[in-house]
C-alpha cells in the first residue's frame, strides 16, 4: 500500500524588504496517484501524485493550492519531493519546492509527514520572493483518488 501527502504555501501582503513569519494551514485532496513496484524488496514502490485544495495563511486571504510530487516508499514510508503552487484571486502565484519524509501508521490507512520547502518563484505581488519553511501533516484516509490531507507550516520570507 502506498501512503503519501503533504502541502504548504501561503503568503501575506508583505512590505518590500520586510521579513514575514507566519503559520499556514493547508487542506487538500489527492486526485491522482500512480505507483510502480521496484522489485528489490517487498512493498517498495515509486510514483507520482497530484492534489488540490486551499491554503489558509494567518496573515492573508485563503488561496487555491495545487501539488505535484514524487515518492519513493517501502510499505508506505519513505521520501517525497515535489512542487506546490498557490494562486491568489488577483492572479499572483508562488511556487515552492518541497522535500520530506512520510511515515505510514495504522497499517497504511493514515500517513504522517514532515519536511521543508523553499520558494522558487513568485509572480505578480510575489515576484522575487525569497524564503521557505517547514511543515508537518497527515493523510487521514487511505491513498486513492479523493484521499484527504492537511498540513501545518511555519515559514519566513521576504520580498524585494
Amino acid at each position: 500500500m502506498i501512503t503519501l501527502a503533504f502541502g504548504v504555501i501561503a503568503i501575506d501582503n508583505a512590505v518590500a524588504g520586510e521579513e514575514v513569519q507566519q503559520k499556514v494551514r493547508t487542506v487538500y485532496s489527492i486526485f491522482k496517484a500512480e505507483a510502480a513496484k521496484v522489485g528489490d524488496v517487498p512493498g517498495h514502490v515509486v510514483g507520482v501524485a497530484e492534489g488540490s485544495g486551499l491554503n489558509f495563511p494567518e496573515k492573508d486571504e485563503p488561496a487555491a493550492y495545487s501539488v505535484q510530487f514524487m515518492f519513493d516508499y517501502v510499505n508506505g514510508s519513505g521520501l517525497h519531493s515535489g512542487y506546490c503552487m498557490t494562486t491568489w484571486k488577483d492572479g499572483s502565484t508562488t511556487v515552492v519546492k518541497v522535500e520530506g519524509t512520510t511515515m505510514a501508521t495504522q497499517g497504511g490507512k493514515i500517513s504522517l509527514f514532515e519536511g521543508t520547502y523553499t520558494y522558487v518563484k513568485g509572480t505578480g505581488r510575489y515576484a522575487g520572493i525569497n524564503g521557505g519553511g517547514s511543515y508537518t501533516g497527515k493523510r487521514v484516509t487511505p491513498l486513492a483518488a479523493g484521499a484527504f490531507c492537511y498540513s501545518d507550516a511555519t515559514e519566513t520570507y521576504t520580498l524585494p
